[in-house]
């Protein structure tokens, strides 16, 4: 680990933190590009009532539709907690260079108690591109976002705020 790791895996740590507080859920992610930060994101899912608006894939399709590029080859993403299956896929089509994260998978299922998923070096590494992957780093760091957090499912916290869907309109919250 770098002391730039350390530095950039924190500001995705404080905006994991900085969701949790605005009501999403304690994920944070920062786009890296030679060891300067290009685009940042927490996760907005339940309040953008999108359930792919994931830190990670927030902060790539953002960058990319703004800066109008396809690849990221030679990017960096930080993550404050390792990027989940669906998030792992954006990182691949994207072609980011590196991974790096604090809270594993595993520690965030123990913590949520759900079933076990794999890690995201395993999916990214599975064709001809390679991508580096390191952690988890700083994860005492990284699990202090989750004190006192419930893990609820999103669309229980989005029928919360949203109140049920319409099954008339097509599940459409108006």
């Amino acid at each position: 680990m770098t002391l730039s790791d350390e530095v950039f895996l924190r500001r995705a740590i404080a905006l994991a933190q900085y969701a949790r507080e605005q009501g999403g859920d304690p994920f944070g992610a920062v786009l890296v590009w030679n060891g300067e930060v290009v685009h940042e994101a927490g996760d907005r899912s339940v309040a953008c009532s999108d359930p792919t608006y994931h830190a990670e894939l927030s902060v790539i399709s953002e960058y990319c539709r703004t800066h109008r590029r396809f690849s990221l080859e030679g990017y960096t993403l930080y993550s404050s907690t390792e990027p989940c299956l669906m998030c792992a896929g954006a990182i691949h089509w994207s072609r980011i260079s590196r991974v790096v994260f604090s809270v594993s998978q595993q520690m965030l299922q123990e913590l949520s108690g759900g079933r076990p998923k794999p890690g995201c070096a395993e999916l990214l590494n599975v064709g001809r591109q390679r991508v580096e992957v390191v952690g988890p780093l700083l994860p005492e760091e990284g699990l202090t976002v989750f004190a006192g957090y419930t893990l609820t499912p999103k669309v229980e916290r989005h029928r919360a705020m949203f109140g049920p869907a319409d099954a008339s309109n097509g599940g459409v919250v108006v």
